[in-house]
């Protein structure tokens, strides 16, 4: 991760995502932004949001709503999750379930594999509570 400074965008979007219970996408995060003396244009917030990811603060995290949607922190090899279609809550797993696996793929097929991605979709104890399941 760079230790370069960051732009009054990169500062505000941040703020925002470090305040924030879930997953922001862009919108979410300029709608927060807007009218507040740290107030920045959408596409100061892609751009920062790229070179956020880029620099390793935030990871971009999938709640198949056909937009990305951002989280403190690096994604690392063994972060998995679990994800709430319903209320976009995400609980990361404390352990990699598919380590194992992945050693055996890349052993027995020569090949060396980078990083995996594990989530698990569906709906968490409190979205189905409000259902009634």
């Amino acid at each position: 991760m760079s230790v370069r400074k960051l732009t009054k965008g990169q500062q505000a979007v941040l703020e925002v995502l470090v305040h924030s219970h879930r997953p922001l996408s862009a919108q979410d995060i300029y709608l927060e932004l807007r009218g507040t003396e740290q107030e920045v244009g959408l596409a100061t917030v892609y751009r920062s949001l790229e070179a956020l990811h880029g620099g390793g603060r935030v990871q971009i995290i999938d709640v198949r709503d056909n937009q990305a949607h951002y989280l403190i922190g690096k994604a690392s090899h063994s972060q998995h999750h679990l994800i709430c279609l319903n209320c976009k809550r995400v609980v990361p797993l404390d352990h990699c379930p598919v380590g194992d696996l992945e050693k055996h793929l890349s052993q027995d097929h020569e090949f060396q594999i980078e990083y995996h991605v594990l989530d698990f979709y569906g709906t968490c104890g409190d979205c189905r509570q409000v259902v009634g399941v």
